[in-house]
């Protein structure tokens, strides 16, 4: 009987490491998407699994197992992880579903708002900002007054940066909530609500680790690269360009206590996941759990500055074998990546490359822009992830020189736009 691994959603960054970890652990590998978006990711790269499942709604635990039934996959999986952030519940709803009743209820990851409600009602509270639950962006508007600036706005249940507003002012608040109103989810789906929650000043981080057996496991800390853009109506969108990556041989002591505390509060036993937070005066504040590998290329930033393969680790806890031995070298370095989506930001980087014989611009997933409705299953796709002219990538003794470089590189456009705009006056 042949071991089976099914992938609910493709990854959006082009890297498949669950497939090519099973494929050499003998496992026949299933991918289960959307037809529209595996047709427009295959004209970039080939996917490498060996059947691909075609559905409308990848997020339905039902419809992924009838159309894998309708495949012609008779057997059960034996391992069905997300390769996306929009299907992580689909995927613990099938986990669920194959298991059966006897087996006990499976772990379902929670939306950003019952993450920071678990964490309000525990015994022991973590920081976080300040926030309230909307069901629809007019209900936002109809708070107007209520709501405390600057705020920003976010789904619960987005991904990739997709309808995250930051809103300074009141009389911003209507622009916003029209570009919400017109926002589609991944897939053509709407929301299923909104955290308004209070604007925080401090960097951002990311903890990449596993569990396995409720002992979680930090591989690596990121400090994310965050570039703010505004529009024409002065709307101010985030976009997260990178990620520079160290070790997590000795992280902060708060650090290590928050993973801790929320694998404990949410109910997180095994497999791989991400933890953000923004530090604030030194004290980290939660701000969401990804019950999954990051996205961005982070595995291999993982990869490149600890050895270990996190794919690896996570897929073998899956499927039953506990945790390996980790290893972390006896030298780490730090490692950045960031995302290159305008031409000036490129040139700078290039610049820079042959002036300090450092430093690659990476080629990057060559999605292609396409002219679609914003009701289209693939608009959040093509907002959040095409267009990328290259990536960017950096190697140092210290994270802070990486950070210096890339803020460097990404504001040369941002005072090229305030140069002509003085110029203009």
């Amino acid at each position: 009987m042949r071991k089976i691994f099914l992938q609910i959603g493709a990854t959006r960054d082009g890297q498949n490491p669950y497939c090519a970890v099973a494929k050499c652990d003998g496992y026949f590998t299933v991918l289960a998407e959307m037809g529209d978006f595996v047709d427009y990711q295959s004209l970039s790269i080939p996917l490498p699994f060996d059947l691909i499942v075609r559905l409308d709604r990848p997020e339905n635990p039902w419809d992924v197992l009838q159309a894998c039934l309708h495949a012609g996959l008779m057997e059960h999986p034996h391992v069905v992880l997300a390769g996306f952030e929009a299907y992580n519940a689909s995927a613990g709803r099938v986990r669920e579903l194959l298991a059966g009743p006897d087996a006990g209820a499976s772990f379902i990851p929670p939306d950003k708002y019952a993450q920071r409600m678990a964490l309000r009602k525990a015994w022991q509270r973590f920081p976080q900002p300040e926030f309230r639950f909307f069901a629809s962006p007019l209900s936002i508007r109809d708070a107007r007054d209520a709501l405390l600036y600057p705020c920003v706005i976010k789904p619960v249940d987005g991904g990739g940066g997709l309808g995250i507003w930051l809103v300074k002012q009141a009389s911003q608040l209507d622009a916003v909530i029209g570009k919400l109103v017109d926002t589609m989810n991944y897939g053509g789906r709407g929301f299923s609500g909104f955290i308004v929650e209070s604007w925080l000043a401090g960097d951002e981080y990311s903890l990449q680790g596993v569990a396995a057996d409720g002992h979680a496991v930090a591989l690596t800390c990121c400090q994310k690269v965050i570039e703010h853009h505004s529009d024409a109506d002065g709307c101010i969108s985030f976009y997260e360009s990178g990620h520079v990556a160290v070790a997590a041989q000795q992280l902060p002591a708060s650090f290590t206590s928050l993973m801790s505390f929320c694998c404990e509060t949410f109910g997180y036993r095994q497999g791989a996941f991400h933890i953000d937070f923004i530090l604030v005066n030194g004290e980290p504040h939660f701000l969401e759990m990804g019950f999954r590998l990051s996205g961005m290329g982070v595995v291999n930033l993982v990869q490149e500055v600890t050895g270990i393969n996190w794919a690896e680790v996570a897929f073998h806890i899956e499927a039953g074998h506990g945790m390996p031995p980790l290893h972390f070298p006896p030298q780490p370095q730090a490692v950045g990546r960031v995302r290159l989506r305008q031409r000036l930001q490129y040139d700078a980087a290039e610049r820079w490359i042959e002036q300090h014989q450092r430093g690659q611009l990476l080629p990057p997933l060559n999605l292609p822009a396409l002219a679609v409705s914003p009701r289209s299953s693939l608009y959040a796709d093509l907002t959040r992830h095409a267009g990328i002219l290259a990536t960017f990538r950096l190697a140092a003794t210290s994270r802070d020189e990486i950070l210096a470089v890339f803020h460097q590189i990404l504001e040369v456009s941002s005072l090229t736009t305030r140069r002509d705009l003085l110029c203009a006056e």
